[in-house]
């Protein structure tokens, strides 16, 4: 061989490996980026709201065709109960709790007092009102505190819950030092986590949920939709399922600048605790039908890219 057409072959067997190097910075390169989607956690964000948390469960029956696995899930009230019920059995055990929800099934009340309760002002002004007299005033609430007390014990496992290694935040309010509690429970002694979640939903005109010695009620007169609380814990991009309507502004604002995607009840759903067969049918078809128009306007690509 030549000396012209050694020097011809040993250049192209450098740019062969020169072109090799380039392609392998590439697919170095693609699968980094495929690894970093992998890493972004997916969270989902329940907002409370008693029986309109009816919504949620139709938004997200239609989310399981996505088959869509979050990482974690926070709540608050009805939304804490719901995401625990979520990882505790999944999408179907919601719909089957939920298939079984009535008023008289959570509450001991006549229509009279369910008014009363339907009608409370329950902004943070009158907190300490509530936490003062509330005890004195509704007595007669006293059973229906413990008829939903056992409700939520029987259909929540804290077990299952911890064992499904996804993680779950909740919010409730402590009236004894006037301060929220918004923790997650990888932060909650095991055995407690049943008695906070059901701390979380403890609508205020109910005697507080009592834990250590300290007295709780629902975390929704502090913050009804827990974003914060997972982006506080590694959590950039979420799904926020409310029952409010978009008119109806959260009492904290959204902090740092996560990726959310949000699904919105397009009407008032109404009354918190009219926990009615009509009604939950009605509003988890409207949860499902808002959620599946919305998979075709971008909902799909954020679960899925």
């Amino acid at each position: 061989m030549n000396g012209k057409l050694y020097f011809f072959f040993a250049v192209l067997r450098s740019l062969q490996i020169a072109l090799s190097m380039i392609q392998l910075s590439k697919i170095i390169l693609i699968l980094g980026s495929q690894m970093s989607k992998e890493r972004q956690k997916l969270g989902l964000v329940l907002e409370g709201g008693g029986v309109k948390g009816a919504y949620q469960i139709g938004a997200l029956m239609a989310i399981r065709e996505l088959m869509v696995d979050f990482d974690g899930v926070a709540g608050t009230s009805i939304g804490a109960i719901n995401g625990a019920i979520y990882l505790e059995g999944g999408y179907s055990k919601l719909f089957d709790v939920w298939n079984e929800i009535r008023t008289n099934t959570v509450f001991d009340l006549s229509d009279e007092e369910l008014a009363e309760l339907n009608g409370l002002d329950l902004r943070p002004a009158i907190l300490r009102i509530l936490a003062e007299k509330k005890l004195n005033t509704f007595k007669m609430l006293e059973s229906s505190y413990q008829k939903s007390q056992k409700f939520f014990e029987t259909i929540v496992n804290e077990d299952d819950i911890r064992a499904s290694g996804k993680d779950f935040g909740l919010v409730a309010f402590n009236i004894s030092d006037m301060q929220p509690f918004e923790k997650m429970m990888s932060e909650i002694d095991e055995g407690k986590l049943v008695d906070y979640i059901i701390a979380s939903a403890t609508f205020p005109i109910f005697p507080p949920k009592v834990i250590d010695e300290k007295k709780y009620i629902d975390g929704g007169v502090y913050d009804n939709m827990p974003i914060n609380l997972l982006t506080r814990h590694g959590y950039d991009k979420m799904l926020v399922i409310r029952t409010n309507v978009e008119s109806k502004q959260p009492k904290r604002k959204v902090e740092g600048n996560p990726n959310l995607f949000y699904i919105i009840p397009k009407e008032d759903l109404g009354p918190a605790m009219a926990f009615s067969k009509t009604r939950i049918r009605a509003y988890m078809q409207m949860g499902y039908d808002d959620t599946k128009e919305l998979m075709q306007n971008g909902l799909s690509e954020f679960l899925l890219g």
